[in-house]
């Protein structure tokens, strides 16, 4: 195998891969990156066994040619010391095999030569079933992922729990995730006829969003039984599924409602960071919420030893009941709201420690779910 190519092209797509590669995986080779050379460009690979990272550099980009393929091959090579020295080298990159174990890397007069794995010993990517899949624009996919990764649970007691459940029905997608504290729900409309349904690792969404592609490029969506993956046209990700049943969350959504207040979606969330500073010294950073009358809401919380903080907001709009004082979880309500873009948001309450729901006014699209906190 020999080529030349950019430093900086390799480096970029080294980035990208290097964020999965774990050093304490009980493969070693798993500590490296496969690096092919093909007819038409690179392709490197990187993995943890549950993501697999393929990027790949064509030999044309915009009509100029970045890599010049001399000879064939493929080599792995430990990522932690490549990525290193690619970010500090001068300029372009010229790679030759001289064993199935040896690389030399040459950029201007540096020259190193580096140890690595027989590349035929590097696992093999999940096979995927290509009569199977769906097309979604990048950009509509790491939204609904943004808007619903931060919800999912920390404990591995539940590993349901630990990942997005992403639902697939005649043009719609479906992402949901919960903590059993709380819910995070995002629809979104694309053309689709596949209906089925996976549990996504949170781990591996969030290298997903990572990956440098433009919001209006499209993901081609594959699965196996026990692997999903996320395609463009020069990457791809594939994530082990999470094992287990998924629990009917739809059912704890609130039908009705004894009151709904209408409010300005940046100033609340101002609002309830204010609050925040107080509220550390609560196991839950309570911030209380209380309805004064038809017009106002009262944002407060405090700290013993330290002092308290309390706001009035104005209400747009009440419907229902204005006797509404629960408490609340600080950073749960702003992960919510950090996620609408609506100017207004809707919040419903269906009575002493029942769950609120919040959504944006216009849209049905995004809803969260949060439960209150008991504060005796």
């Amino acid at each position: 195998m020999e080529f030349k190519v950019s430093c900086a092209l390799l480096t970029s797509a080294m980035s990208d891969i290097n964020k999965v590669i774990s050093t304490r995986s009980v493969m070693p080779i798993l500590a490296g990156i496969k690096i092919e050379a093909t007819e038409s460009g690179l392709t490197l690979t990187g993995s943890n066994s549950d993501v697999f990272i393929e990027k790949i550099i064509p030999l044309f980009i915009n009509g100029e040619k970045v890599v010049d393929i001399n000879g064939l091959g493929s080599i792995v090579v430990l990522s932690k010391y490549v990525h290193e020295l690619l970010k500090k080298l001068p300029g372009d990159i010229h790679m030759k095999v001289e064993s199935n174990t040896s690389i030399t890397i040459q950029s201007g007069n540096i020259e190193t030569r580096l140890n690595g794995f027989d590349a035929t010993e590097y696992p093999k990517l999940p096979e995927m079933d290509h009569q199977n899949n769906v097309k979604v624009p990048f950009g509509k996919l790491t939204e609904a992922i943004k808007q619903t990764v931060f919800a999912v649970s920390k404990n591995e007691s539940r590993p349901a729990l630990t990942g997005v459940k992403m639902e697939f029905e005649k043009n719609k997608l479906i992402c949901t995730a919960t903590d059993s504290h709380r819910l995070a729900r995002r629809e979104v409309h694309i053309e689709s006829v596949m209906e089925e349904s996976f549990v996504v690792p949170s781990s591996s969404l969030s290298e997903l969003m990572h990956l440098k592609e433009s919001d209006s490029s499209n993901v081609d969506i594959y699965y196996t039984s026990n692997f999903i993956v996320f395609k463009t046209a020069n990457s791809s990700l594939y994530s082990r599924l999470v094992e287990g049943t998924y629990p009917n969350v739809q059912s704890l959504v609130p039908t009705e409602s004894k009151s709904t207040i209408t409010i300005n979606t940046k100033g609340l969330m101002e609002g309830i960071d204010r609050a925040c500073v107080f509220s550390t010294e609560w196991k839950n950073n309570n911030v209380h919420l209380e309805i004064v009358d038809d017009a106002r809401i009262k944002i407060a919380s405090n700290a013993t030893e330290v002092g308290m903080i309390e706001e009035y907001q104005r209400i747009i709009q009440i419907d229902g009941q204005n006797d509404i004082n629960m408490s609340f979880d600080g950073r749960f309500m702003l992960d919510a709201l950090k996620g609408i873009q609506e100017e207004n948001v809707i919040i419903s309450f269906d009575g002493m420690m029942k769950p609120i729901v919040i959504k944006p006014q216009y849209s049905g699209a995004c809803l969260h779910l949060i439960s209150p906190l008991r504060t005796y």
